[in-house]
């Protein structure tokens, strides 16, 4: 056997490892995020922390070192991200990722009906539509014509927003509490407090 060849077979077979190894991580996690389980696995990697800071484009996190990272919609929704909040990003010796706030930009309020074209959801301002992310809709049961409240940035144009509450729903949330009606409000958001609940933990895929 050739040195090339030789070469070539220990690279696949390490890239081999190192995949097989992030997928066993992410099975051991949502095995205990079923189970209900705080089992800690132990990690063979000898590789150290990253961090990471960049800022939220609506649906990823642009690094400072011009990468994209993806994050969680669920996370960007129960967050309320909008676009141009700063995040810092921990990626663990194990491959997890784990997210956090921590410099949320003002933002604009205002009342928008859900409209869903071209397989994406939006809101409506107005003559303006602005992007939502599907796991938002989801999670607050909403149907098309559904008035929502919304967060955008406060000082620049933007193609996402950020559903904040329920106005009126059709067939969603029976409970939800009815936000002000107005589309004139503007509020700085106060940066999050360090709150455990508020990271998130999850695997590069």
């Amino acid at each position: 056997m050739s040195t090339t060849n030789k070469d070539q077979q220990i690279a696949e077979l390490e890239q081999l490892v190192k995949e097989t190894e992030a997928r066993l991580n992410q099975a051991k996690n949502m095995l205990s995020q079923v189970a209900g389980t705080t089992q800690t696995y132990a990690t063979f990697s000898s590789q150290p922390e990253r961090l990471v800071l960049g800022t939220f484009s609506g649906e990823y996190m642009t690094g400072e070192d011009k990468k994209q990272y993806p994050v969680p919609a669920n996370y960007a929704s129960k967050s309320k991200l909008v676009e141009g909040d700063q995040l810092k990003l921990n990626i663990t010796p194990d491959g997890a990722f784990i997210y956090k706030q921590i410099g949320p930009v003002p933002r604009r309020r205002a009342i928008a009906k859900i409209v869903f074209q071209d397989n994406n959801y939006y809101a409506k301002v107005g003559a303006e539509l602005y992007r939502l992310l599907t796991a938002s809709v989801t999670y607050f049961r909403l149907s098309p014509d559904d008035e929502v409240t919304i967060l955008t940035p406060l000082t620049k144009k933007s193609e996402w927003a950020a559903i904040e509450n329920v106005v009126s729903s059709l067939g969603g949330m029976q409970n939800a509490t009815p936000a002000a009606p107005t589309t004139q409000g503007f509020e700085p958001v106060e940066e999050p407090e360090d709150d455990d609940d508020d990271n998130l933990k999850i695997q590069p895929w």
